[in-house]
């Protein structure tokens, strides 16, 4: 995977419809998950999406996969902004 297939943004109609199907099976974990309360709901919708195309674009290509490792990455993440914040505040 070289760093400009990483940047791509455009997605053919199969990898549309994983993405779909894949963030409708996350948003339904991810929409209640009070570890993620400190983002808002459409903030929450953002950084899934994120996380979603940048698991497609290292080769996941199962929507259940894509979705658990999209909810994986995402609560990763915002563990590691909490912890920045906290330092900031300290």
């Amino acid at each position: 995977m070289t760093p400009l297939e990483l940047e791509r943004n455009i997605f053919d109609s199969a990898e549309t419809q994983i993405l779909s199907t894949a963030f409708q099976k996350a948003w339904a974990y991810v929409e209640f998950d009070s570890n993620l309360a400190a983002l808002d709901a459409s903030e929450r919708q953002s950084e899934l999406a994120r996380c979603l195309m940048t698991i497609l674009k290292l080769g996941e290509s199962d929507p259940i996969s894509l979705a658990n490792s999209g909810i994986a990455l995402l609560r990763m993440s915002q563990k590691g902004r909490g912890r920045e914040a906290q330092r900031h505040h300290a």
